[in-house]
This record gives C-alpha cells, sequence and structure tokens, in this order.
C-alpha cells in the first residue's frame, strides 16, 4: 500500500512490526528478506515519488564544507539513490577490511570473508552475477605491470536496478507499506528502546509505532534524524562518533596514457557475464605496494579517448548523479554544445559502440581517508518546518588526501611509462585533481561499524551502541571507503541485516 502521508491526519498513528526510514539500496535490501518472510514492513519516505529537478528538496541541509560539485548527490525520493545509480558492482578488497596504520581510524569489525559470504546473493538481487573465471582484463587496454598494479574490473549494468520498481510491486501487492512525503523528525524513545517515530508531513505531525527500527536514510540524514533523537532528556549518550566521518569517493579525470596500438573498450557480454553487463578496465596498487608506500587503496579505470586533450572535468562530472532528462539544466546543455566530448561518452556508456581510439583517458576513483572533522552536525540556527535543526554538512579533504594522490599518481605514471603496449604518456599537474575532484555521491560513514561504543556508532550486527531495537542499514556504516561503488557492499550488508533480524525474532 502506498500513502501519501500528506493526507493523514494531525496526530495520527500507524502500527507496524517493523519501520524502515528511506526506500534506498540499504532500506531495499533490509527488507527483501523481510518482506519475502511475510513480515510486516513500513517504509517511511521523505521525498514524493518521483522528484523534479525546480522541486525543493524534501530534506534541506546546511552546507558549509567543501561542495559537492556535482547536480545531485542524494535521491530524495521513493527508490532513493537507486534513481541515479549507475549499475555498477565490484565488492570492497580484502585491503579494505584491513587496521592500516597509514590510514586513520581504519579497520572493519568484521573482515573480507564475512561479507564475501553476501556478495553473491546482493548480486543476484542487483541482476549482476559474475561468470565463472570471468575477467576485465582480457580485451583491456594495458596489463598491469606486476610489480606494482593488480586488475581491478568495474562491471555495470547497462539497465541498472531501480528499487522504486520493486517496492512499487511491493505495494501493489500488499508485501509492504510506503509512506511517502514523510520526513522522519525524531524516535521517541524510553531507557534505550524506540518506542514510536515522530513523523512530519504538510506541516501535521504523527507517529509510527513498532517494535524495530531500521534508519537507511543515508549518510547526511541518518546522523541528523539520531543526533535529534538522541536530545532527549532519558536518551542513551550519543557516540562519540555520531556524524563524523563523512567520506566519500573523490573522483575525476587526470592525464592520459597514448597506446601503441589502438584498443576498444570491453563490449557488452563478452566475459561470458550476459549482454546486459559490461565491464570497464580497472587497476589498483598491489597490497605489498600500498604498505611500503603507505597510500589508500586508490583505483583507476581506463577511458577510451578521443583526442589527446584532456577532458573537461568539471562539466564532465556535473552530469554524475543525474536521473535522466528531468535533471538537465541549461548549463548541461551549454556544456553538451561547448564539449563534444561529454555526448561522446554517454553515447559510450549507453550503446555498444565499438570505435577504436589510442588515448586512454584515466579516471580515478580514490579512498579519502577518515577523517573526524568531516561532519554532519546539528545547524544551531537553520531549523525545518517542525521546529528541529537540520544537518549541518561539513566534507572535506585533508592537506594528506591530496598528498598521497599525488605519491599514487606519480608511482602509476612511472609503472605506465614502463609498460610495452604504452607510446606515451600526458602527466597533469596535481593542482589541476585538486581544483576539480568532486563526491561520486557515495555519502558514507557517518554512524561507523565497531566492535565497541569508543570506535564507532554501530556495531557488527549493525545495531546502534545504546538502543536494543535500532538499526542503521545505509552506506553511514562503513568505517572506511574503498575505491569503488558502494551500492553492492551496501546490499550484502543489507541483507545480512534483514537475515538477522528475521533471525533474532525467532
Amino acid at each position: 500500500m502506498l500513502i501519501d502521508a500528506r493526507l493523514l491526519d494531525q496526530d495520527a498513528t500507524i502500527v507496524a512490526d517493523i519501520c524502515i526510514v528511506g526506500t534506498g539500496m540499504g532500506a531495499i535490501s533490509v527488507a527483501h528478506t523481510l518482506v519475502r518472510a511475510g513480515r510486516d514492513v513500513l517504509f517511511v519516505e521523505a521525498g514524493p515519488l518521483k522528484a523534479a529537478r525546480r522541486s525543493r528538496p524534501a530534506v534541506q541541509t546546511e552546507n558549509v564544507g567543501r561542495p559537492f560539485g556535482i547536480s545531485v548527490s542524494r535521491g530524495l525520493e521513493v527508490g532513493g539513490g537507486t534513481a541515479f545509480w549507475h549499475g555498477v558492482c565490484a565488492p570492497l578488497d580484502k585491503e579494505d577490511f584491513l587496521a592500516r596504520p597509514w590510514v586513520p581510524h581504519s579497520g572493519w569489525p568484521i573482515d573480507h570473508a564475512e561479507l564475501a559470504r553476501w556478495y553473491p546473493l546482493a548480486r543476484d538481487f542487483l541482476g549482476s552475477q559474475d561468470a565463472p573465471g570471468a575477467t576485465a582484463q582480457r580485451d583491456g587496454p594495458v596489463y598491469p605491470a606486476p610489480d606494482v598494479l593488480d586488475a581491478k574490473p568495474y562491471r555495470y549494468r547497462v539497465s541498472p536496478f531501480r528499487g522504486k520498481e520493486l517496492l512499487l510491486e511491493w505495494c501493489r501487492h500488499g508485501r509492504a507499506r510506503c509512506l511517502y512525503h514523510a520526513t522522519a523528525l525524531q524516535l521517541l524513545q524510553a531507557q534505550g528502546k524506540a518506542k514510536s517515530l515522530l513523523v512530519g508531513s504538510a506541516g501535521k505531525r504523527f507517529r509510527v509505532i513498532a517494535r524495530r527500527f531500521v534508519i537507511a536514510a543515508g549518510a547526511l540524514e541518518t546522523p541528523r534524524l539520531l543526533l535529534n533523537s538522541l536530545q532527549q532528556d532519558d536518551a542513551p549518550p550519543a557516540s562519540w562518533w555520531l556524524g563524523r566521518n563523512l567520506i566519500d569517493h573523490p573522483a575525476g579525470y587526470l592525464s592520459q596514457v597514448r597506446f601503441k596500438r589502438p584498443f576498444d573498450e570491453q563490449s557488452a557480454g563478452e566475459d561470458g557475464s550476459g549482454p546486459d553487463t559490461r565491464t570497464m578496465s580497472g587497476f589498483m596498487l598491489r597490497g605489498e605496494v600500498q604498505r611500503r608506500h603507505r597510500l589508500p587503496n586508490h583505483a583507476v579505470f581506463i577511458r577510451k579517448g578521443i583526442s589527446r586533450l584532456p577532458v573537461p572535468t568539471a562539466a564532465m562530472m556535473s552530469f554524475l548523479g543525474m536521473r535522466g532528462p528531468r535533471d538537465v539544466a541549461f548549463t548541461h546543455l551549454a556544456s553538451l554544445v561547448r564539449h563534444p566530448y561529454i555526448l561522446w561518452r554517454i553515447a559510450h556508456q549507453k550503446l555498444p559502440l565499438r570505435t577504436r581510439s589510442r588515448y586512454g583517458d584515466l579516471f580515478f576513483m580514490t579512498e579519502q581517508l577518515p577523517n573526524p572533522d568531516s561532519r554532519v552536525r546539528l545547524s544551531a540556527g537553520a531549523r525545518d518546518e517542525f521546529g528541529f535543526p537540520i544537518a549541518r554538512v561539513d566534507w572535506r579533504l585533508s592537506e594528506r588526501d591530496t598528498a598521497m594522490f599525488a605519491d599514487y599518481h606519480a608511482l602509476l605514471m612511472a609503472s605506465l611509462r614502463r609498460n610495452d603496449s604504452v607510446r606515451g604518456l600526458r602527466a597533469d599537474p596535481v593542482s589541476r585533481w585538486e581544483e576539480t575532484v568532486t563526491s561520486a555521491a557515495h555519502h558514507l560513514g557517518t554512524a561507523r561499524m565497531a566492535a565497541t561504543p569508543e570506535q564507532g556508532v554501530v556495531d557488527c550486527q549493525l545495531k546502534v551502541f545504546g538502543f536494543e531495537n535500532v538499526w542503521v542499514g545505509d552506506g553511514s556504516v562503513f568505517p572506511t571507503a574503498g575505491s569503488v561503488n558502494p551500492s553492492l557492499t551496501i546490499c550484502a550488508l543489507g541483507h545480512r541485516l534483514g537475515a538477522h533480524m528475521l533471525q533474532a525474532a525467532r
């Protein structure tokens, strides 16, 4: 059942077994197991069924840090961030789970093997199963130097999973309920047990009473809801980490490699993974090289270029996160006219074009260092229409982030120069990276998973420390970000949490 919260009466009460705040990748993944088991699940979504570019965002933020630099970074509508997900399905690496002394506050309380059990289920759910023995590098433009680089494939679906379609199907068949235009304001609790959720819509307030609550509102809104909830007099103390460690994947184009022979990016189905799945050739530093040079787990993949000219990075990245024609602004149209590369790149992303080129533009997906000063807190002055503080967002990249990227970039360029298939390189200055790098719309880390309350916000089962019936089911729980799109990992963690909640209720 779909319920427009604007039509509810003031002080109305809705009862459910499990209330999930949000409808994005994490929320849908947690719910999947629960809905299939016949549990009573109610979603609470702040946004509309479909948001328009000119619509006022359902939830406001106060941004005081580095701009994210992209058109859309949050999916404030039914389906959440799956509305603009590009379909990249890549797992975290083993290195990402380790405590690395040169990466502050690193180390997950679960290991890679624990999450590896859930990745196949997540891939199947998202329609992106790996083929046995498939490799992204077979037809790639360059093989990694064995002393420095390892292959790191990035698989993506041309027609990505959209959570809205599945959620609407559940609602049509009476398997779940979804409140939309419904902003979660505060968990009302007593002695560490959440009793109900205060929700606002169209100037009215109402309550959702549930036995268990899952917050999956994203790394900007999840800490806002928890911080507002923990301001109550008898609430458990908030973890020092709550809202801190706002991390992302600083991303963008820099430098170019020119090959001796033209190459073609791998087309659909060539690695045996299916006609709707394509693969980009990516590389990462080998684990021992990361340890020797004390570097994060950055990654790069090679995109086919059309000339030796630099990619118009700022204009290109402004298209990241777009949900389709509804998000196109005049500035985007102007960029298409001014920079034919962008139109060419979009065509190669969507169509099975088989053109060849000697130019390989380098696109970097980097691991941001955990940083407690990069954070989300409650605004000191700005309030929503219901009188609650909104989120004050302060995303920061540190000097160490830039310095470590410069060292990584130098190692990569040196490795490519030694490669027999390379004719030449254009090594751009790192200052250009500082000027043009953007968010990848991968907000993470503000309710980090840890073994103890002193180290994080949720435990290894994603339950909020201090609460007995509240869990977090989104990218907020990542202690570190790795260097891949987080959707597959969020989906795996969500299914793991759903199974845990189902087992615990028996």
